[in-house]
């Protein structure tokens, strides 16, 4: 994560029943992999860890990577969860907006914010920094792999979303949990509010995001300047409006 959240160990706990790892990488088939192989990526920098779903999926195919975040109850998870798969985390806990007082430029082949990570950024100014941060420490001809959640949906049923109680997200991309599940409960043009609950106990935490609407995380990518980018549509290539989450490729 960006930005210190007070992430409650509760929930850290039962994050991985939120990803459900095995139903994400199912569920994206092989982009992540295939994607960086066929830009020639070995050198990786993931710019959220997490719990360390993706960071111990590439180490486990043998990339080389670097992995940051800032709340120290993920990063402890994260440890836990590698010890478990037997591969060891190289991590650095640097604000995305400071990235590059911490790394020389071109230090990576390729970037991953993945998991709807840069609407926890609730300023322009600061997206705008840490996406000029990811293109100063990108290789040449590099790439950022980055998503986000199709939020227009959201505020385009805002209505009918609040109106309905038992309304959760699909569970059929990224946050692919059968027993931990989101929904929102508050939805304005500047931030939602996701109930992130536990069904098997009734536990819910709440967390705080920004909306980005259609169009404005691809023109933010525009305007520092990756010329190349590719989006994709539940991970299939193009734009496809009811899509869950959309995913950019953006070559440097």
């Amino acid at each position: 994560m960006s930005e210190k959240e007070n992430y409650s160990k509760a929930l850290v706990n039962v994050w991985v029943d939120y990803i459900n790892w095995n139903k994400r990488r199912q569920a994206e088939g092989g982009f992540l992999l295939n994607t960086l192989k066929k830009f020639n990526c070995q050198k990786i920098f993931d710019a959220c860890l997490g719990d360390g779903a993706d960071s111990i999926h590439l180490l486990k195919n043998s990339f080389n990577v670097t992995s940051n975040d800032l709340d120290n109850l993920f990063i402890q998870k994260a440890k836990e969860n590698a010890n478990k798969q037997n591969v060891t985390l190289t991590i650095t806990k640097y604000d995305w907006k400071d990235l590059d007082k911490h790394f020389e430029k071109k230090s990576f082949d390729a970037i991953t914010c993945l998991g709807n990570s840069l609407t926890h950024l609730f300023s322009k100014k600061d997206r705008l920094k840490t996406l000029k941060n990811f293109l100063h420490i990108l290789n040449d001809n590099g790439i950022l792999i980055i998503d986000e959640r199709n939020y227009q949906n959201i505020l385009d049923k805002r209505e009918e979303i609040l109106s309905d109680e038992k309304f959760r997200l699909s569970n059929e991309f990224v946050y692919c949990g059968d027993n931990v599940r989101s929904r929102p409960i508050e939805i304005s043009e500047n931030q939602v509010r996701l109930e992130i609950k536990d069904e098997r106990s009734g536990k819910n935490w709440h967390l705080l995001i920004y909306p980005f609407r259609r169009g404005e995380l691809l023109n933010l990518l525009k305007e520092i300047g990756f010329t190349k980018i590719e989006q994709y549509s539940d991970y299939k290539k193009g734009f496809y409006p009811d899509a869950e989450f959309y995913q950019y490729v953006c070559q440097k």
